[in-house]
């Protein structure tokens, strides 16, 4: 054998032993997904913890999930991130996706969140019915991600409530797939990429993955970033002064970082396509879009600058003519400014049962850590002189909506959100630091802040388990009502956490015994103003109450066991109201109207 021979063979084996060098951790992996996922599978419903999913889950789920996070952190300090062996970190963070995005999905086969039945029903209507009922509610206004899942129901013969228990989990691989193209444009380091989709998903308890336009717009958000930081990206060198006309030139004098004009062009058409998907489908993301994209160009790191203003204008026709049924009565700039923004969003959601309290508690303390790794990641990168504007901008563009609308208290929520990739890829840097080795110290310590983040985020996204996920008894009470319920009659809920209005969603009105009565009125009154509005119906009305329905009120603080339970012997005892159905969860109450 041959000198070349010999050190051909040498490398080849080189080559094969560093591709396998993750499997050990991708084994032990496995096994601990496994374990949480058996753990899982062993919960039963109902769930009766204030604190939700994370008092009933058993020991052995929380062991899978340190095991798995243990498994992560070796093999990236070992080595098993290195491009040869990539499919080893990518295996950890699918499991890593099943495991605390399924967790709800192993111990129940229903479907998980009112919204997502909600959905269901909206899509169902607007591919049966063939139009677009813009009055109905904001749903109708934006109806492109509904069309799109309803007629991809009928064309596959898939009903899209079998699509929906799985649907956080589809969505985060969707996500992190989209993400990897992002990081990949910022940094070449493979360490820093794995470890910034690892952190992204342990941050990730914001739970608006579920079958949803605005788990659709997110995707489609993170498509074109990715698609704005490679094809459509440009270079710029640093600006000679800081004077308007000195900053002219400069940003004129970028150039393309994608040689081929046809590409760019080919990609930037297909940009504005994602972008009219975008604004068809959700009221929120494609603002959050056009900050983005705009501080880019800005930033002069964008070969599209026309972009900003074509999506703005799509924004503008889109509210002036679609959307300009519901925003008649529906103001966009109604609940503005910063005080109002953080009273629904943060003082607004503290309170409730003391278990509510701390779930809300810790959600503040992921997201807040987070936030203070990406900001000491931003320090230590700015001492270095490698800080990438690009990455710190699309961290802080969502902020700039905050004070711009309260979104229904949910405008924080979508804030972390769609900041959420960029601190994530800032907080690795805090977390990795310098060194092209990883010592103990520091493997241990990244260990140990993604164990607990693991812990928190998973208390954080399943915290109102007891009353979003339902029991089969409430469901099938739900079918039972629209078994019975006539046409054009009403339908009330206990509260919004009812698995319900998944059929029938134009025929229909409902509404709620929380949006009747309010958190004020006594048994006796909340039961005269939910008749009322029954009886005032031609058609009558059917009035569900279910577990679910009262654990929300009194986990949420909205209303307390007794007066939930006053209120329905007050109705019980109305002339003309009648029990029609009743199981271990649920009862259903007939109203007749009032004849003339």
């Amino acid at each position: 054998m041959t000198s070349a021979q010999v050190i051909d063979r040498v490398t080849i084996h080189a080559h094969s032993t560093r591709r396998w060098a993750g499997a050990p951790y991708v084994v032990v992996g496995l096994l601990a997904a496994l374990l949480a996922a058996l753990a899982a599978r062993s919960v039963t419903l109902p769930i009766n913890s204030d604190l939700g999913l994370v008092q009933t889950l058993p020991p052995a789920y929380w062991v899978g999930m340190v095991v798995l996070n243990g498994a992560f952190v070796l093999a990236l300090g070992s080595g098993a991130h290195h491009r040869t062996s990539q499919w080893a970190m990518a295996t950890l963070l699918c499991a890593l996706v099943v495991t605390m995005y399924g967790a709800a999905s192993f111990a129940s086969s229903t479907t998980r969140g009112e919204v997502a039945w909600r959905h269901v029903g909206i899509a169902e209507s607007l591919v049966s019915s063939g139009q677009v009922t813009a009055q109905a509610d904001a749903y109708f206004s934006w109806p492109g991600f509904f069309a799109l899942i309803g007629t991809f129901s009928r064309a596959s013969g898939i009903r899209a409530l079998d699509l929906t228990p799985w649907a956080p989990v589809l969505n985060g691989l969707l996500w992190l797939a989209a993400l990897a193209l992002v990081v990949r444009a910022l940094t070449p380091d493979k360490r820093r990429l794995w470890l910034t989709l690892w952190v992204f998903c342990l941050g990730n308890w914001i739970d608006q993955d579920y079958l949803s336009p605005q788990a659709f717009g997110f995707f489609l958000y993170l498509v074109v970033v990715a698609l704005l930081l490679t094809v459509l990206s440009a270079q710029a060198g640093a600006p000679t002064s800081w004077r308007p006309a000195a900053l002219v030139v400069w940003w004129r004098a970028r150039t393309p970082q994608e040689p081929d004009r046809r590409l760019r062009v080919g990609v930037l058409l297909l940009v504005l396509l994602l972008c009219l998907v975008m604004v068809a489908s959700h009221q929120l993301s494609p603002f959050m879009l056009l900050v983005a994209v705009a501080a880019l160009v800005v930033l002069g790191r964008s070969w599209a600058p026309g972009l900003p203003v074509l999506l703005g204008l799509m924004l503008a026709i889109w509210l002036a003519y679609p959307a300009s049924s519901y925003l008649i009565g529906h103001p966009p700039l109604r609940d503005t400014g910063l005080g109002a923004a953080a009273s629904a969003s943060v003082i607004g959601r503290l309170g409730g049962t003391p278990g509510h309290e701390q779930v809300v508690h810790v959600r503040i303390v992921v997201t807040v850590v987070i936030w203070l790794l990406a900001a000491l990641g931003a320090r230590l990168l700015w001492k270095r002189r490698s800080l990438d504007l690009r990455a710190v901008a699309l961290a802080l563009t969502p902020f700039v909506l905050f004070p711009a609308q309260s979104y229904g208290g949910e405008i924080l929520l979508r804030v972390a959100l769609f900041s959420l990739p960029f601190m994530a890829y800032l907080a690795s840097e805090a977390l990795l630091g310098s060194r092209r080795r990883l010592r103990p110290v520091r493997l241990i310590a990244i260990g140990v802040v993604c164990a607990l983040l693991a812990v928190g985020s998973i208390t954080a996204r399943f915290g109102n388990a007891r009353f979003d996920m339902f029991t089969q008894s409430e469901v099938q009470a739900t079918q039972k009502l629209y078994a019975i319920t006539p046409p054009d009659a009403i339908l009330i809920s206990g509260a919004h956490p009812t698995p319900w209005r998944y059929r029938d969603y134009l025929q229909h009105r409902a509404l709620t015994v929380g949006d009747l009565c309010g958190p004020r009125l006594s048994g006796v009154d909340c039961s005269n103003a939910v008749v009322g509005a029954a009886r005032r119906n031609t058609e009558g009305g059917l009035v569900m109450l279910s577990r679910a329905s009262k654990s929300s009120l009194v986990l949420q603080g909205l209303m307390s066991s007794q007066a939930f339970d006053d209120f329905e012997v007050a109705l019980a005892r109305r002339v003309g109201v009648e029990l029609v159905y009743q199981n271990a969860d649920a009862r259903i109450y007939r109203i007749e109207p009032t004849r003339v």
